[in-house]
């Protein structure tokens, strides 16, 4: 036996637990889009429990896990105060991909300035390219105005930004205007998504497994400002645990969790074939690759293909 080429053989590497995870910093938020999937808003703030150590802590445990791709998001994630903190850590900590998901309604010179030494990811919403309709879906006049103010100081500072349009019966017959101004405007990297019955948008209706895009069955998380884990940010009525009273590593591992990925892969399954947000296949309707359903998902650096649009009727 060659001794040599047995000790040189490298040994095999375990596979992630987890591959992405959400930490939502706050449920709180300066706007109040009628959409919202987390029934954010000014006076939200009931479900705000963990702090910065509690988040910083996460962080470590989700990378010992394998994880090497972040998004903070909310409410609105600008609101907390600790949220530069936590992006220094994170950074510091060996992640990949750290991304923002914010409105981008309000953006300081030193926030800016924090993702801009850390090379942090940003990925926001506009929903019409009219100010009208936009500020009624957020139902904050003025912040049409704010957040392209905001892209454009974000493109001028050189960071990754993608922005997602979500259809609604607000702003349905706005979509293509909307995609024409967001690419005058420089940005290559769009996505589109149906708004679905979750959270404020979903009214009276029950809500169902089968409103999920079904990128949750796969190995991603999230963690809520009460320390609640759900498959995704979308996907919290199917909870499966509490960092307050386990750890995330066996929340992580958890027959709990298997099973209720499952069950939403089985609900969100297309006609019995396969769900279209498995790995390598693009998340419909957006044309980046798995882990695209909006409005929550980090593609940044993954844009469209030129000269199209996300929109599938337009393909």
């Amino acid at each position: 036996m060659d001794m040599t080429a047995a000790i040189l053989e490298p040994e095999p590497v375990a596979p992630s637990v987890l591959d992405f995870l959400w930490l939502e910093l706050t449920n709180q938020c300066n706007l109040k889009c009628v959409h919202c999937y987390s029934e954010s808003g000014p006076a939200s703030t009931e479900r705000n429990i963990l702090d910065a150590d509690h988040y910083m802590r996460l962080l470590s445990e989700a990378y010992d896990l394998g994880c090497r791709r972040v998004q903070f998001i909310g409410g609105e994630p600008t609101l907390n105060r600790a949220l530069a903190r936590l992006i220094q850590h994170a950074d510091e900590s060996g992640f990949e991909l750290i991304e923002v998901y914010t409105n981008l309604v309000k953006l300081s010179p030193s926030l800016l300035d924090t993702f801009i030494r850390h090379r942090v990811a940003i990925a926001t919403s506009v929903y019409a390219d009219a100010p009208d309709v936009h500020d009624a879906i957020t139902m904050t006049r003025g912040s049409h105005k704010k957040t392209l103010a905001n892209i454009a100081r974000v493109k001028a500072a050189g960071l990754q930004i993608r922005v997602g349009v979500i259809g609604m019966e607000q702003n349905a017959d706005r979509i293509d205007d909307t995609y024409r101004m967001l690419q005058e405007l420089g940005i290559s990297n769009i996505g589109f998504d149906r708004v679905r019955d979750i959270g404020r948008a979903r009214g009276e209706r029950e809500c169902s497994m089968g409103s999920l895009c079904g990128n949750c069955a796969n190995n991603i998380l999230a963690i809520g400002p009460d320390g609640v884990v759900a498959p995704c940010i979308m996907s919290k009525q199917w909870s499966v645990g509490s960092v307050l009273t386990t750890s995330f590593k066996d929340i992580a591992v958890s027959n709990e969790l298997v099973q209720t990925r499952r069950l939403i892969a089985s609900a969100t399954a297309q006609d019995g074939g396969p769900n279209p947000c498995e790995p390598d296949r693009s998340c419909m309707p957006n044309c980046s690759p798995s882990y695209n359903c909006l409005p929550c998902s980090p593609n940044a650096g993954q844009p469209c293909e030129p000269n199209r649009w996300c929109d599938p009727s337009k393909r």
